[in-house]
């Protein structure tokens, strides 16, 4: 194993002690190598003495606020979104209700329920259909 990558493994984890033996090694026959270590170790308790491990009190209350207020502020979007949807529940209702009355009449016009019945397409037998279509193009003749 490289020693550099040991000298920074050593660090994060313990070592075994065979690991152990060769950093220990090196480190005696290497000024460098020692000089490394040494400026690791100051980092290392540099960036732990300044780390802050808490967030201040109220935080959680202000990032919520914050949302808050950009959601309801009455940004335009949010303005926008609101009355289409409201505008949107209310056609589709109007809607669903102009369905089930236009149904409910064409069902109860045919008597029968199909498909037909449902899109109040009246029923024609083989021979008025041909004769419809006959008449269609007779003014070619």
């Amino acid at each position: 194993m490289n020693i550099k990558k040991l000298l920074y493994e050593s660090f994060d984890r313990k070592l075994t002690k065979n690991e152990e033996k060769k950093l220990l090694s090196a480190l005696n026959k290497s000024v460098i190598l020692s000089k490394e270590e040494n400026e690791i170790s100051s980092i290392r308790e540099l960036i732990a003495g300044n780390m802050q491990r808490d967030f201040s009190p109220g935080f959680e209350i202000e990032v919520i606020n914050r949302i808050n207020s950009r959601i309801t502020d009455g940004s335009s979007l949010y303005i926008f979104f609101s009355s289409m949807n409201t505008a949107f529940r209310k056609l589709a209702y109007a809607t669903i209700i102009f369905i089930i009355i236009t149904l409910t009449y064409n069902f109860s016009k045919s008597g029968n329920i199909s498909l037909q019945s449902a899109l109040g397409i009246k029923q024609q037998n083989s021979t008025s259909l041909a004769d419809d279509f006959k008449n269609l193009f007779s003014f070619y003749e």
